[in-house]
């Protein structure tokens, strides 16, 4: 059976925030900004700082902290992009533009110019540990301006400093990046700090959303971040999510071998937001077996429909974006994920997955304190 479907409102969503910076520092914006957080910018705290824990959806916070201190300074619910999952929304959050203007359509896309599904972040050719081209195929295709670019041209005098594990100040913990904000917020001059931290989005996935281990990770964040706030001076903390994530079974599709063989390439893209390569001359079989296995789980459609659904954002279509959408995509709106296995003939076993169109997956939380 599907769950409430709830569809991507651009209007009051993640997007806002890059936008909203942008515009404090006087650079041009793509999309409208958020005023709840536009009027917290304007009073001018010398260092602005956004920390997006990765899948901490409302859900989880609401189940695991009511009462904590990252809900006391609760000031908006926020909708996720589409697909709400980390390639597509991190990507926002570093260029402002929506996934259907900037690419980033998901954590596997199909290239077709050599023919592959390739892991977007990776560089490597999905469900192997390969290059996916001999040149950087990623970086060349979809390639962007980030925020810290957009930010200098306007003004050279702000920093901007980036904590993550892949960042200059990097950081694999979140006591680690309370530490660098801490000491980046001591420093004189005007500093623009961007932080991701990759849970609890690993432990949501490998023991599920209301799990014990999870309501652990929830209330430690909540705890250092209450410490952090106590210690900081003329700072803005603007704290959110890519995403949240849903409890759910994953299955492969080599186990539907009638779907699987109307195929020209592994699905694309997302477990729980799919795009599909279909060989010539099986476009209505594949279109009939998918809804008579599938129908009741996921919202299908053509490739055409899925970009002019709006699902995806509007704007100005990048030039990659159509084509990673494939010949149909599916949408998904139950309990269930679809993939494949790797070369090895191995699996994930996830026990909670996103980029579907659920709620627990689309809304996420917008916390500000200042400082």
């Amino acid at each position: 059976m599907k769950k409430n479907v709830f569809l991507p409102d651009y209007k009051n969503s993640i997007l806002g925030i890059p936008n909203s910076i942008l515009s404090h520092y006087g650079a041009e914006t793509h999309h409208p900004t958020l005023s709840v957080l536009d009027e917290s910018l304007r009073k001018g705290h010398k260092n602005v700082v956004l920390l997006v824990l990765d899948g901490m959806g409302l859900n989880v916070l609401e189940a695991h902290a009511p009462g904590g201190f990252f809900m006391k300074n609760l000031a908006a619910r926020l909708c996720s992009v589409c697909p709400c999952t980390t390639t597509s929304a991190l990507t926002t959050f570093e260029t402002g533009l929506t996934p259907i203007e900037h690419g980033w359509l998901g954590w596997s896309n199909y290239f077709e110019e050599i023919g592959k599904c390739v892991d977007i972040f990776s560089g490597k050719e999905s469900g192997t540990d390969r290059p996916a081209a001999d040149y950087n195929i990623v970086g060349e295709t979809i390639g962007f301006k980030n925020l810290f670019e957009q930010i200098k041209e306007a003004d050279p005098s702000v920093e901007c400093c980036r904590v993550s594990p892949f960042g200059e100040y990097k950081s694999g913990t979140n006591e680690e990046i309370c530490a660098h904000i801490e000491t980046l917020c001591k420093k004189d001059g005007r500093r623009y700090i961007y932080c991701y931290h990759f849970q609890p989005d690993r432990d949501m996935h490998d023991y599920g959303c209301y799990s014990e281990r999870v309501k652990a990770d929830i209330a430690l964040f909540d705890k250092q971040i209450e410490q952090l706030a106590a210690n900081l001076a003329d700072a803005l903390l603007i704290i959110t999510a890519d995403h949240g994530l849903t409890d759910v079974n994953l299955f492969c599709i080599e186990d539907y071998p009638e779907i699987a063989e109307c195929l020209a390439a592994h699905p694309a893209r997302e477990p729980r937001n799919l795009s599909f390569l279909v060989k010539d001359g099986q476009k209505e079989r594949f279109s009939f077996l998918w809804q008579k296995q599938f129908g009741d789980k996921f919202i299908f459609m053509t490739g055409e429909e899925a970009y002019e659904s709006g699902y995806f954002g509007k704007g100005l279509l990048h030039s990659r974006s159509r084509g990673f959408l494939g010949d149909f995509a599916a949408f998904a709106t139950g309990d269930i994920g679809l993939w494949y296995r790797n070369e090895k003939g191995e699996s994930h076993d996830y026990k909670a997955l996103h980029a579907g169109l659920c709620e627990e997956e689309m809304v996420v939380p917008l916390i500000l304190i200042e400082r």
